[in-house]
């Protein structure tokens, strides 16, 4: 019993026994230290391994059938021994090798088999196949074919395109020796592939030595001069108009940034920088409301050079493209960076130290008992409006306005004003204070600089429309809410003007705040409730 092993040649499997195995693997050895190192040595070597797996799969008749030493031999001998291709003084040809039986003839005539001829193709290549496999001058049988066509009313073509169908192309060097009636040997695989790449190679030497070709590539490198200068000066061009840009924009730029600053207002103001806000905003008068002035001024000058710098850097490129001069001091260039970064640090450090001013939140809550024991309605009315005129409505923080009053900019807001139901039996007002601060002292001194008045005139109470803020005080998100605590069975009156206070009221008739006003209101076990009570007004 022998052992048989399974083998993959030329894409094809085949089972082979221990024999067979070595002897062609000994002769596959011999072909590869031959072929190996030439240039065309991977071509030959593949189409070798071609016909020998076409040889097998004759021999085996497409069956699973055990490869043995003896068919090995044969194919041996048909693609022929190492003696029959190895030159005079190889080391190879000093190899022993195991009987192989007689080698064939290279100059043996084999029966020609029909291919079509794609190196030498028009069309399909079935008028160059045809002529190989009658040995017929190629030209003579496409002149056959053309005559053919016209007396055949196109018939011929039919024809032709069903031997471009049927016949296969000769794709190996195998099939191209079968074509011409060669037998497929390793002698004549590897005559036909260097004869194949002697061609290759004449022709092209012979084409670049043409006068066609040097004119060819004189005609090339004129064209390419022309356009390269073509493309130089256009390409300069285009650099004068950027530089030129970049010089407008910066100067531009530059006066803008000059007189912004000259006017005495911020750099934000007036410019394409000032984020949204409009041009009429006095943005230094309203930055102070926010901010220290250590840190404005600071802030300022950071803003400054973080703008300024780049504005230069435009101009400097600007004149370099259009003057083409050469800078080489780059201590001037790391300098002005390393100054572009400690303005921007300084800035990110300014705003993370304002940003911490709001950090913590503090309250105030003041309970104030209303003397109405004896009436049954408590009216709640505003006073009149005198800041209207004097509010900018181009600024607006949550609740609170900027007023111009007596010259000077003033900070105010509207309170809120809520109503629930009192547990005493008694109206009863609570006044809330809250503002934030850096820290917990801080916010609640903060609280301490909101100023808010109300005041009451027999069962009426007026409230003042706005809570103001000390002189210099800064707005950390200042806040007053009011909540009146009404007594089961007692009535209140809202009149028209709070509408500008009320704020989420909640009551049995789910009535939005701005309808309740100019009605009575009674509180209820359910909650507060409309009353069907007309006030009468005494004139």
């Amino acid at each position: 019993m022998k052992k048989t092993f399974t083998i993959n040649i030329s894409g094809s499997i085949f089972h082979i026994d221990d024999d067979a195995y070595e002897n062609l693997q000994r002769y596959l050895h011999i072909l590869n230290r031959h072929f190996g190192t030439a240039i065309e040595g991977q071509e030959i070597l593949q189409d070798i391994e071609a016909r020998i797996s076409e040889l097998f799969i004759e021999k085996t008749s497409n069956k699973v059938e055990v490869i043995t030493n003896t068919m090995v031999e044969e194919v041996i001998a048909r693609m022929g021994k190492p003696e029959d291709f190895l030159e005079a003084g190889d080391d190879d040809a000093s190899t022993k090798t195991q009987p192989m039986g007689e080698s064939a003839d290279a100059g043996q005539k084999m029966r020609r088999r029909l291919y079509r001829d794609g190196d030498s193709r028009v069309l399909g290549g079935v008028c160059s196949g045809m002529g190989a496999y009658f040995n017929i001058d190629l030209v003579i049988l496409r002149v056959i074919f053309v005559l053919a066509f016209f007396l055949s009313a196109g018939t011929a073509m039919i024809v032709y395109i069903v031997l471009w169908i049927a016949v296969p192309k000769a794709k190996t060097t195998a099939q191209r020796l079968e074509m011409k009636g060669k037998e497929a040997t390793i002698s004549n695989i590897e005559k036909s592939i260097k004869e194949e790449m002697n061609e290759v190679g004449e022709s092209y030497n012979k084409f670049m030595n043409s006068p066609a070709n040097e004119k060819g590539q004189t005609r090339i490198e004129r064209f390419g001069d022309v356009v390269t200068s073509v493309l130089k000066v256009v390409l300069r061009v285009v650099v004068l108009l950027f530089g030129a840009a970049l010089i407008i924009g910066g100067i531009a730029s530059l006066i803008a940034f000059v007189t912004s600053i000259a006017v005495g207002h911020s750099i934000m103001q007036g410019g394409p920088w000032n984020f949204g806000w409009d041009s009429d905003i006095n943005m230094t008068g309203l930055l102070e409301h926010f901010v220290s002035p250590e840190a404005y001024s600071i802030s300022l000058i950071a803003i400054s050079v973080l703008v300024g710098i780049p504005i230069l850097l435009i101009l400097f490129i600007g004149t370099k493209l259009l003057f083409r001069y050469k800078t080489n001091n780059k201590l001037i260039g790391l300098g002005t960076f390393g100054l572009w970064l400690v303005a921007l640090i300084t800035l990110i450090v300014v705003s993370v130290n304002q940003v911490g001013n709001f950090g913590k939140q503090s309250s105030q809550t003041i309970t104030q008992k209303v003397d109405c024991t004896v009436c049954k309605t408590l009216y709640l009315e505003t006073s009149d409006d005198l800041y209207e005129s004097m509010i900018d409505d181009h600024i607006s923080l949550d609740r609170m306005k900027i007023a111009m009053v007596n010259g000077k900019e003033k900070m105010l807001g509207h309170p809120r004003f809520s109503v629930e139901k009192s547990s005493s039996g008694e109206f009863l007002l609570l006044i809330k204070k809250r503002a934030r601060g850096s820290s917990t002292e801080d916010a609640q001194k903060n609280v301490e600089q909101i100023e808010y008045n109300f005041s009451q005139k027999d069962s009426t109470l007026i409230f003042d429309p706005y809570y103001f803020l000390k002189e210099k005080a800064k707005w950390r998100e200042q806040e007053v809410s009011m909540i009146l605590k009404v007594p089961e069975g007692k009535s209140i009156y809202l009149g028209k003007k709070m509408a500008d206070i009320i704020y989420d009221i909640e009551n049995t008739e789910n009535m939005w705040d701005g309808d309740m006003v100019g009605n009575t209101w009674i509180m209820t076990a359910d909650g507060l409730a409309l009353k069907n009570e007309i006030r009468m007004t005494v004139k």
